[in-house]
């Protein structure tokens, strides 16, 4: 498990150079149609989720592994973001204080990592647990809700409307909305639906 989770620190690192790239990118072109940003906010996701990199001398990333698994157990651990300033002010830290002193039985990180990695773990369960326990609520919520026209429903439980679902996605109105509102908004939640907003979303 400290293996996916070194890699998923790697990826994590390596992935914001793309966000950085990105938000460099919106400052130069910020009067671009929205679908650009959306596009290259998709490439920065996608590295986030991607286990694997394609490496090559026009990649944005200078190195896809910063961080070695045999961090663990260097004598002399160290990174390797492939940008030198970076590196002359991280190692200096991590050599001062990770570096195993002579005759420990272990090297720190043969302790950090393992206690971070049940750190992740319990995040992950967390978030996961929080999203079931959101569904759960809002599904309960437009339970009573009532059908408009085709996948419309109104409902006397919500201040705004919404897409739910992710198969069969729902647009859901509240009750007291202006009926002149409605088609205008309709047409906004089904852009969103048209666009698989709702998929982008959960990604």
């Amino acid at each position: 498990m400290t293996g996916i989770f070194l890699q998923i620190i790697n990826m994590s690192i390596t992935a914001s150079y793309g966000i950085l790239a990105v938000m460099l990118l919106r400052l130069i072109i910020n009067k671009a149609p929205k679908w650009i940003t959306v596009a290259l906010w998709g490439v920065a996701s996608l590295r986030l989720i991607c286990p694997f990199s394609i490496e090559s001398v026009l990649s944005l990333i200078p190195n896809a592994t910063p961080v070695s698994p045999s961090i663990m157990t260097d004598k002399t651990p160290e990174i390797n973001t492939g940008i030198p300033p970076i590196n002359n002010t991280l190692n200096p830290v991590i050599g001062e204080y990770l570096t195993p002193n002579h005759g420990d039985s272990a090297n720190p990180l043969q302790v950090w990592i393992p206690i971070l990695t049940m750190i992740w773990l319990v995040g992950i369960a967390t978030l996961l647990l929080y999203t079931i326990v959101s569904y759960l609520k809002i599904s309960r919520r437009v339970e009573t809700a009532v059908l408009y026209e085709d996948n419309i429903y109104r409902s006397e439980n919500i201040s705004s409307p919404f897409v739910f679902g992710i198969i069969k996605p729902k647009i859901y109105l509240p009750f007291d909305m202006n009926e002149k509102d409605i088609s205008h908004v309709l047409a906004h939640e089904r852009a969103h639906i048209s666009r698989m907003d709702h998929i982008w979303k959960l990604l």
